[in-house]
């Protein structure tokens, strides 16, 4: 790990793994951006179990390279991830595909809405749907 006090920033590289709650990030590369924690919330602990720098705390994960996602049932892949926490949101780029239950959907760009179980892919959308996987 290397951190950046002055970017406000810690990257991670090699075989990353971020988890958060029931979603799980792998990627080649991992930077964790930090922003000025509003003076009302009490000291944060990052996915790794390390207390974020004194008065910051995250504001969003950007994941580089081999892109996986992992949450229940659903997963995705891409080349770049932005993950969003205060928004349980990731939005996708780079060849992103994503596929639940027999069914594969890919796009130029896709977002994911964590809390709503829900996803938008902009652009050129592609969508296979394999019968045989279904009950």
């Amino acid at each position: 790990m290397t951190a950046n006090s002055e970017k406000n920033q810690a990257i991670f590289q090699g075989s990353v793994k971020m988890v958060q709650g029931e979603l799980v990030v792998h990627s080649d590369v991992m930077i964790v951006y930090f922003k000025e924690k509003a003076l009302s919330e009490p000291s944060s602990t990052t996915t790794s179990g390390a207390k974020s720098e004194s008065g910051k705390e995250i504001s969003y994960i950007e994941a580089k390279g081999r892109v996986r996602i992992e949450k229940g049932e659903s997963r995705a892949t891409s080349q770049h991830a932005l993950y969003y926490k205060a928004e349980e949101k990731v939005i996708l780029t780079g060849s992103p595909v994503a596929w639940q239950a027999g069914t594969r959907i890919s796009g130029p760009k896709m977002t994911m809405f964590l809390k709503e179980n829900r996803s938008v892919v902009e652009g050129g959308t592609q969508v296979i749907i394999d019968e045989s996987e279904e009950k």
